[in-house]
């Protein structure tokens, strides 16, 4: 019957204080450093070398492509032919609303310069340089547009463009241009127009019309596969576009002539008119005009305008005398004490009287100081103050009776003005309506004169240009396309942009890979991810060999030894240095003496805890220390494949009671005297029940006894309770983790089931890594170096390969 363990009860939370929040495990730096690192750039150059195949590969794939597919495409030449658009010479054009507009040309004009841009995109304009060159007779044209053979393409990546024939001489190649007026769509069927649109887009789509900046030239481009085509497509444009500006103009010279002539005459019936209109209104208005030198009447100085100004002006300042004087007076009447308005302080008769009212108190004052009031000279003085004193009460209000006065004979002098002016205004205005009716006449009849005068002058010239071929084309061509330059396609530069884009791509995904892989891959994942110390790290099988490549070792393990045992014969191999720096970090794990009872375990299944238990206790006893292995792993037993032993009786037989002996039970290991093992036996059908049973403990403290170190294979520490149950009866437990394979999470799901349960975790052995994906890059070069130039390369062919990582539990 098991008994029941308190030990494995959960721990309460308040013995938990050395294990950190699980929110501390979510903060870390970024590929491989610890967390009091600060991040270096061979740290960024680790996760490039790790997946180095992967980016060469992508680099390589996708640039192959890219330059297979450039060279596929076919060559593209561009020929360049200039015209001159000069600038429009003055012209007599008629409105609709039978008015003139005239151009007198100088700065251009934005409308006709964007009308000659717009006419050298017309498609009319295509399909005239179509026809004329037969370009839909011409296999030519639509023969080089699609993408070569793949082998064409590597011919052309190796031996490079194939030379081209010279283009001819734009003389050589002078064509007659078929007229704008047998091009138009009511000239040509609605087949033959079918037939021409693939021509003429192709041509808008290779054709660049591009003005050059600060003149009147243009750039005419054309781009194609055939030089020499290209050449004789922008010429032949060049030269049918100024022949269609010819073209035009001639006849627009022939319409101006006559749109002109009849102009003249109908400005000229006009002026005529607009004389006789003239005289007639000045002789009804009587208005004493004179005739001038120019024959245009002169008016004599306008008297009644100003007159009209100087009545303006006088009713102003009257307007202005009376806002003053009502104010003055309105202020008057509404003031408390009359004393206090300004015109009776500043009035001069006010003024004497309160001199004399004061000399008159001041000589009462002198009297009283000798006589009584009674005195008669006293009396005297007080009738004559108060008789100033009367006179000087009396003052204010005839004052206010003066200013009332004064405003309304300002009053009344601002009437009459206002209706003076009013009269005169209305002279003045009806005079104005006059002189403005008669400037009207004289305007219309001075600006008939100037049109005249214009329209003569540009019949001359239309004349004159008629007899001239040569002045009636503006557009001439400057320079035409002697060849064509190649172009394109920028095949150099698209490979390079695809190589390095390919190349960040591939550097890209690395980190991608790198930042979505939670696996434990080195000792500074297991600090910053577990938390717990790492105990030592066991390279891969394949990091082991490369060590040895390097080394120039050529060790390998004998036929009849297993993986984990390979070691014993290469005791130089980077493993067994590993193995023996788990062994010191073991032995230096618990403060005052060494470990007895060790436990060894794993989160999963094939991390290889087995083969480390066995290399454990082999360095052990490598000591000379008494050291007992036990396989207890119930359920998967492998401890006597490892050692080449029988399975007959083991850990079973000892729990449930058929032997009660351990010497009957342990078997010896031939190279090792002092050390035994003690295999599984039977598989039991409740491996967990044995193991948590007093037996158990009773074995454990048997083997404790009498061994140095008793160190015990057990079971996935996630998968079945039985590492946990036997955690709670050893002195600590070591947790082996695959790097590069196992979870961040599963590994400290495990360590939380063991802290659980109360265990004594030593640390973890981080084993299986890739030394060449870490920062142990270098550590099996170093390592097998210093072997090679200390003894020798002989010593070195004698070590066996060995790996820990490799065997799966």
């Amino acid at each position: 019957m098991v008994s029941q363990d308190n030990r494995l009860l959960p721990l309460p939370a308040g013995e938990r204080g050395l294990e950190r929040p699980l929110g501390d495990l979510s903060q870390s730096k970024p590929y491989g450093v610890s967390a009091s690192e600060p991040t270096h750039l061979r740290d960024y150059l680790f996760v490039v070398l790790k997946r180095k195949w992967l980016i060469l590969t992508l680099v390589v794939v996708v640039t192959s492509l890219v330059t297979v597919q450039m060279y596929r495409q076919p060559s593209v030449y561009q020929a360049s032919a200039m015209i001159l658009i000069d600038t429009k010479t003055k012209s007599v054009l008629q409105t609709g609303q039978g008015g003139v507009v005239i151009n007198t040309g100088g700065d251009r004009d934005p409308a006709y310069w964007n009308t000659q841009l717009k006419l050298l995109e017309n498609p009319a304009l295509a399909r005239q340089v179509i026809l004329t060159l037969d370009l839909h007779k011409d296999p030519a044209f639509f023969g080089s547009s699609g993408q070569t053979s793949i082998s064409s393409a590597l011919r052309r990546l190796v031996y490079g463009e194939e030379p081209t024939q010279p283009a001819l001489a734009p003389e050589t190649n002078k064509l007659e241009v078929v007229d704008s007026d047998k091009v138009v769509e009511g000239q040509l069927s609605q087949q033959e127009l079918t037939k021409l649109e693939p021509y003429e887009n192709t041509l808008a789509a290779n054709l660049s019309v591009d003005p050059v900046v600060g003149t009147n030239l243009v750039n005419l481009r054309y781009r194609h596969s055939n030089p020499e085509l290209a050449q004789r497509i922008v010429n032949t444009y060049a030269d049918t576009f100024a022949h269609n500006n010819a073209e035009r103009m001639t006849t627009g010279n022939a319409t101006a002539l006559k749109t002109v002539g009849e102009k003249i005459a109908e400005l000229q019936a006009k002026i005529e008119q607009d004389e006789a209109a003239r005289f007639n209104y000045i002789q009804s208005k009587g208005l004493p005009f004179s005739q001038g030198s120019d024959k245009t009447m002169t008016p004599p100085p306008n008297i009644e305008a100003d007159k009209l100004a100087r009545l303006s002006t006088q009713l102003l300042d009257e307007q202005s005398k009376v806002k003053v004087l009502r104010s003055l007076y309105e202020t008057a009447v509404k003031a408390s004490d009359p004393n206090d308005i300004p015109s009776v302080a500043e009035n001069k008769r006010i003024q004497d009287l309160r001199g004399k009212l004061d000399t008159l108190r001041q000589k009462r004052d002198e009297l009283l100081v000798i006589y009584q009031p009674e005195w008669p000279e006293v009396r005297k003085v007080d009738a004559q103050i108060k008789m100033l004193e009367d006179s000087l009460n009396k003052a204010p209000k005839e004052v206010i009776n003066a200013m009332k006065a004064n405003l309304d004979a300002s009053a009344a002098t601002e009437a009459r003005l206002r209706a003076e002016y009013a009269s005169q205004n209305g002279r003045v205005t009806q005079n104005n309506r006059d002189m403005l009716q008669l400037s009207v006449l004289n305007q219309r009849i001075e600006n008939n004169r100037q049109f005249l005068n214009t329209f003569l002058q540009r019949k001359a010239e239309l004349e004159n240009q008629k007899d001239d071929p040569t002045k009636t084309n503006n557009v001439t061509v400057t320079q035409y396309s002697r060849s064509g330059a190649l172009i394109g396609p920028a095949r150099t530069r698209n490979v390079i942009i695809a190589l390095l884009l390919s190349l960040g791509i591939g550097i890209g995904l690395a980190f991608l890979l790198d930042y979505l892989d939670d696996t434990l891959k080195s000792i500074e994942d297991v600090d910053r991810y577990v938390h717990l110390p790492a105990l030592a790290l066991i390279p891969s099988n394949k990091s082991e060999q490369r060590a040895r490549l390097k080394g120039k070792g050529h060790g390998q393990p004998e036929p009849n030894e297993t993986t984990a045992l390979a070691l014993i014969n290469d005791v130089r191999s980077p493993i067994a240095e590993a193995y023996r720096h788990l062994r010191t970090s073991l032995l230096l794990s618990s403060a005052g003496q060494p470990p007895k009872t060790i436990l060894i375990t794993s989160s999963q299944p094939s991390e290889g805890k087995t083969t480390t238990a066995v290399n454990t206790a082999v360095m052990l006893a490598q000591t000379g220390a008494e050291v007992l292995i036990i396989d207890c792993d119930l359920r998967r037993p492998r401890l006597h494949a490892h050692f080449n032993v029988p399975n007959a009786k083991g850990v079973t037989n000892f729990l449930s009671g058929d032997s009660s002996e351990l010497d009957d039970l342990m078997q010896p290991y031939e190279k090792l005297p002092n050390l035994k093992l003690l295999t599984s036996g039977a598989v039991p059908p409740n491996p967990a029940e044995l193991l948590g049973s007093d037996e158990m403990r009773k074995m454990l403290s048997k083997a404790s006894d009498r061994f140095t170190h008793v160190v015990i294979d057990s079971p996935p520490a996630i998968s079945f309770t039985d590492a946990s149950i036997l955690s709670t009866m050893v002195d600590g437990v070591v947790l082996v983790v695959h790097g590069g394979r196992s979870s961040r999470a599963v590994v400290r799901r495990a360590k939380q089931q063991l802290l659980d349960v109360g265990a004594n975790i030593f640390g973890v052995v981080l084993n299986n890594v890739k030394l060449e994906s870490t920062n142990y890059y270098y550590y099996a070069g170093y390592y097998s170096s210093y072997y090679t130039d200390d003894d020798g390369a002989g010593d070195a062919s004698s070590a066996g390969a060995g790996a820990a990582g490799g065997a799966a539990n």
